[in-house]
């Protein structure tokens, strides 16, 4: 029997990847002013994205239901399930009681939940390290250690264009958000190794940013060799065809990177314009 790998929907992958991934998708809503939207292939990003702006409030998001993911998980006898950082949503918490209850039915399965200690380009690059390991035929076990291994290594960052949300959210203030605006500040964001969200830099100009973000990946990754990097973009092919270049030709240690527009809950993440890397 198959090993099925299961993802909450801030894993963004295209239609393309899901398939060639075997990936089934436990989707995550949204809601925008009185608007609810649920994170899957109907959903129009760019309406999306033009809702937020319009919205004074910021957006909320749900995380899938326990039993969703236990109706995802009865469907094979093994099942890895890549979620949202712990700290950032209760897709993990939730994902576990659904383990629970796909278990008292049925005592024989085999799950593991990864918390990804990540988002977005993060989830997508976990997937993709599974489905190698399964494809190459490696037992249940020896999965779940090297991909933990891998976890643990594995960097996020991401830059913001816009700063509206962080407003809205009240992580900073108007005035700051403001400022910021004028003065064309673009955040440099990542991960404390634990999931949680911290800043890294604050750089004028976006091409600066942008070029700022490549310098700090090829310091990170100096001592490394053959890495995959996952670009996630949001509204932003151009940006992110550029940036791959870059990371292609400055970064020595990536081998490839792989691009991928951001879904849904990635959308309220990184917002228009937003980039997140994960390596």
């Amino acid at each position: 029997m198959p090993i099925q790998l299961i993802a909450d929907s801030c894993c963004d992958v295209t239609p393309a990847m899901k398939r060639l991934l075997g990936l089934s998708i436990a989707s995550l809503n949204i809601t925008v002013g009185e608007e609810h939207y649920r994170d899957d292939e109907s959903l129009n990003t760019l309406a999306l994205i033009a809702k937020m702006k319009a919205c004074k409030t910021p957006p909320t998001t749900a995380c899938p239901t326990p039993e969703e993911y236990a109706a995802l998980m009865r469907q094979e006898r093994e099942s890895f399930v890549i979620t949202l950082s712990s700290k950032l949503s209760g897709s993990y918490n939730a994902a576990c009681v659904g383990r629970q209850l796909a278990l008292e039915e049925n005592p024989d399965l085999r799950i593991h939940v990864f918390d990804s200690e990540s988002a977005a380009a993060g989830e997508t690059r976990i997937a993709l390290f599974l489905r190698d390991l399964i494809d190459a035929g490696m037992d249940f076990d020896s999965i779940v250690e090297k991909t933990t291994a891998s976890i643990a290594t594995m960097k996020t960052h991401f830059v913001l264009e816009d700063l509206s949300h962080l407003v809205k959210n009240g992580r900073i203030s108007k005035a700051a958000g403001l400022l910021g605006t004028m003065l064309n500040i673009r955040p440099i964001m990542g991960e404390n190794g634990h999931g949680e969200i911290i800043p890294l830099e604050k750089v004028r100009g976006t091409a600066n940013a942008m070029r700022r973000l490549v310098e700090i990946v090829a310091s990170e990754t100096a001592q490394a060799a053959g890495l995959t990097l996952v670009l996630s973009y949001c509204n932003c092919l151009e940006r992110a065809q550029e940036l791959k270049k870059m990371f292609l030709s400055q970064c020595s240690a990536i081998k490839e990177v792989i691009m991928v527009p951001t879904n849904g809950i990635s959308t309220v993440y990184a917002d228009d314009g937003g980039i997140v890397v994960a390596f």
